[in-house]
């Protein structure tokens, strides 16, 4: 089992709660630093920002048997292994050069009443892409087309993408693909209060949303997958 979980840190939780669940969304197991929120393909954790981390996205992944999934991971050559995370449960810490994330131990069911159609992107900034996707391989993650050129994405197999793309420095970007029409989420979205357009690059069309930080926050139609 394995499922994108990524952390998102907000100065107002409140507000990317109402965002998250107007896109489809279900709220989930809360603490009193982080909600969850589930949708059909993949999780997200809105945590509460301190100084300097809003707007801050980190990767993570959820496994079913953590020391198994460390086990598979080191054996596929990357380092891996199971700690103690900040609240005391077990975590697994994966590390590769640059970079070090966690994947926290999650059931194989997700919350009921998520929309069908949504699925969380990691969009992965990196300079080392060919890093990137190794440990993306190594922890289980499927590429998601032969393509070697352009983006090169993964999907977990329990839900989530992350899609890995060059760049001078390292960072990980919220995002979304829908297998509906966006015309309908632009719909919801805007009805929940929040300004919100369609917008055609080339020949994609893509649903965008301001965000506080200055970005955007980008839902994309969702991509047939290969066939056999």
């Amino acid at each position: 089992m394995l499922r994108v979980r990524l952390t998102l840190f907000t100065a107002d939780p409140a507000q990317a709660a109402a965002l998250l669940q107007a896109l489809g969304l279900i709220s989930g197991e809360a603490t009193a630093d982080q909600r969850l929120f589930d949708a059909s393909g993949g999780r997200i954790a809105v945590h509460k920002a301190g100084a300097g981390t809003h707007g801050l996205v980190i990767l993570g992944f959820e496994a079913g048997v953590l020391d198994e999934f460390a086990r598979r991971t080191r054996e596929s050559g990357t380092a891996a292994e199971v700690v103690s995370g900040p609240d005391g449960e077990p975590t697994a810490r994966v590390t590769m050069p640059g970079l070090t994330f966690t994947v926290d131990r999650g059931e194989r069911e997700l919350s009921t009443g998520v929309h069908p159609h949504l699925t969380v992107v990691c969009v992965w900034h990196t300079p080392a892409t060919t890093s990137a996707a190794r440990a993306l391989r190594d922890i289980g993650a499927r590429p998601r087309t032969g393509e070697t050129s352009g983006p090169l994405d993964f999907a977990a197999k329990n839900g989530g993408l992350v899609s890995v793309r060059p760049a001078e420095q390292q960072r990980f970007e919220l995002g979304f693909e829908y297998a509906g029409a966006l015309s309908e989420l632009l719909s919801r979205v805007q009805n929940a209060g929040f300004p919100a357009e369609l917008v055609d690059i080339g020949a994609d069309r893509f649903l965008r949303v301001p965000l506080p930080t200055g970005r955007y926050l980008i839902i994309a139609v969702r991509r047939e997958e290969p066939g056999p």
